[in-house]
């Protein structure tokens, strides 16, 4: 019961597919001695909200259900040779932003484990708010046709590798701290999923369907996605499923709604924290710096679809004419 993992995130990064492996393995995993708890997580889903949540609340305490609840696993599982606990949150990335949030969190996981590693996977910063933003049309959250509106909403400090990673590891000690690239060419077999299970020191089972958790969306779904987002329908969960089942059926070309000029700016905002985070945080034999090249941005954002366009997605057949 030694050391504790923490999964940081940060978001965008195939966090959900991780936690979704670990989630569906769970039995599998503690007969080989990692425990991936269930306390701290949602029923529906393998994410620790709960744990990132409570930290940031200031209620990690007896009285918290979770709390309670996590004891009551812990003990279920004291008898079994359990050598790595794993938690897995993005949250702890984006949302955890201040010290005494973390080191309430060290404090209370303190209390059971006295090893820690925390793993953070960092993704370049144009692409991640390219991603942020069609997760947010995705999910309701906006109605702004502009990649760029993402940073106004997430702040700074989101994107901010050398940030984050400096308040982490000024509470967990920077020996703990491993970080690694989101990038195909950096990842174990080009998937998140076995990255992060060699460096648990287990092999995913290769039989194991993966399927693509937060999929991108097509230029042509996120219009008519922002349609229903400023629509009196907005709230209507059923209606957003069937519209992102539509656009996954007609397929369709994936346009960041972010040009190559803005992808540029938006970049060089992070030049020297870059230069630190990867000086300060990163193997060099890893990766020195983030993979170059804008080609998947477009010179100029294309027109939206026509209103007839709109029409045939929404009353179709679900396949795009020909």
């Amino acid at each position: 019961m030694r050391l504790c993992v923490l999964h940081l995130g940060s978001e965008k990064t195939g966090t959900s597919s991780v936690q979704r492996y670990l989630g569906q393995h769970r039995d599998a995993l503690l007969q080989d001695g990692i425990w991936y708890p269930r306390s701290f997580a949602s029923p529906t889903a393998h994410v620790h909200l709960g744990l990132s949540s409570a930290a940031l609340r200031d209620s990690l305490k007896a009285d918290n259900p979770d709390v309670a609840a996590f004891a009551t696993e812990l003990a279920s599982i004291k008898a079994r040779d359990v050598r790595m606990t794993v938690f897995s949150s993005e949250f702890f990335h984006s949302e955890m932003r201040d010290r005494g949030a973390v080191e309430r969190l060290k404090a209370f996981l303190a209390q059971h484990f006295d090893a820690f590693r925390l793993v953070y996977y960092a993704r370049r910063q144009d692409h991640m708010l390219a991603s942020m933003h069609s997760t947010a049309v995705q999910g309701g959250w906006s109605t702004n046709p502009a990649a760029l509106s993402v940073y106004e909403t997430k702040g700074h400090y989101y994107f901010d590798h050398a940030a984050i990673c400096d308040l982490w590891a000024g509470v967990f000690g920077r020996e703990s701290l491993v970080c690694r690239i989101y990038e195909r060419e950096r990842l174990k077999n080009g998937d998140v999923v076995d990255d992060f299970a060699a460096m648990l020191g287990i092999a995913p089972d290769p039989k194991q369907a993966r399927l693509k958790a937060n999929e991108s969306l097509s230029f042509e779904t996120i219009h008519v996605l922002l349609l229903l987002n400023a629509s009196r329908h907005k709230d209507n969960k059923e209606l957003r499923r069937k519209l992102i089942a539509a656009g996954r059926r007609r397929g369709g070309a994936r346009v960041p709604l972010l040009t190559r000029a803005e992808a540029q700016e938006f970049l060089s905002r992070f030049t020297l924290s870059n230069k630190k985070f990867f000086e300060h945080y990163v193997d060099p034999a890893l990766a020195g710096a983030f993979a170059a090249g804008f080609e998947g941005f477009p010179q100029a954002v294309p027109p939206p679809p026509r209103p007839r366009e709109i029409v045939e997605f929404v009353f179709g057949r679900g396949e795009r004419p020909r």
